[in-house]
């Protein structure tokens, strides 16, 4: 991905509200055309208050976000046309049909006449919509509302698509269908950044990870905060009959030169893959390589 143009940058963001809290402490990243982040970390690590930040619906204490090479920081008139957001919680309007909150948000990304009614159309395809077009929002399941929170998102055909919790409280079946949708969007080659608790999902959807703690990106390993799905799964471990437990994930340098370091003080170790879920929680345990 990294020899694809970046879509989305961020330098130093920085966010604290009213009451102290600083939930966005110096964040920067880059993000490239037809990528996909998963964005983990616990309630509270300020997953939520940074995607805002990048739609442009907060403005940062410091820092920018660019879009597409445009500076969007804080200005969601601007950044609707780059970055969408699919928030959660969900903030639908009950007391109107599917269609009506689809052109309402349509005419919010200044679609009018036939462009609004063809757009709100493919999205309603694309989503599987259509039989609940006229019915009111209340209605649906809870599944429904967040694949009409996905049209939202969808209708501005913005080159960056947030989702914030995409299948949060769905049950397996509905869950299965959203994220389907969500990959087959990834296949297309849509840029997403897709914050979840649901690691293995995310596992699946994601081509590079992040953690977030406490605001701030948290390490695998010393000096590495993102990592692909081929780093996820090539790590090293102190074999069983080591003089002490170790634990070794990052990029392939890193990785070499903990070989180099283990061999050289004739410590014992084998190789050991690992899934989105045992990585995210040897970070927020320290149980990683510093």
């Amino acid at each position: 991905m990294s020899d694809m143009p970046v879509v989305l940058s961020a330098r130093g963001l920085r966010k604290r509200y009213p009451n102290g809290v600083e939930a966005v402490r110096d964040l920067s990243f880059d993000l490239h055309r037809g990528e996909v982040l998963g964005l983990a970390g616990p309630n509270g690590a300020g997953k939520s208050t940074l995607l805002k930040l990048l739609a442009g619906l907060l403005r940062p204490a410091a820092g920018t976000v660019t879009a597409c090479g445009e500076d969007v920081t804080g200005d969601s008139a601007r950044a609707a046309r780059l970055v969408a957001l699919m928030p959660d919680p969900l903030g639908v309007y009950t007391d109107v049909s599917s269609r009506e909150y689809l052109e309402f948000f349509g005419r919010v990304f200044g679609l009018r006449g036939v462009d609004l009614r063809r757009r709100v159309g493919e999205t309603a395809d694309t989503l599987g919509l259509g039989p609940w077009m006229d019915a009111e929002v209340e209605t649906l399941s809870a599944g429904w509302q967040r694949r009409l929170a996905l049209g939202r998102a969808l209708l501005s055909d913005a080159p960056v698509l947030l989702l914030d919790e995409p299948a949060a409280g769905l049950d397996v079946g509905a869950r299965a269908d959203l994220l389907a949708l969500v990959r087959e969007l990834a296949r297309q080659g849509r840029t997403m950044i897709v914050s979840s608790h649901i690691l293995p999902e995310l596992e699946d959807l994601a081509d590079r990870y992040a953690v977030m703690v406490d605001g701030r990106w948290a390490e695998m390993a010393r000096g590495v905060t993102f990592f692909t799905r081929e780093e996820l799964r090539h790590g090293l471990v102190a074999a069983p009959e080591a003089p002490r437990s170790l634990r070794v994930r990052g990029d392939a340098a890193l990785l070499a030169k903990a070989e180099a370091a283990l061999d050289a003080a004739g410590v014992p170790w084998e190789e050991e893959g690992a899934g989105l879920n045992e990585t995210v929680l040897n970070i927020l345990r320290g149980d990683t390589a510093k």
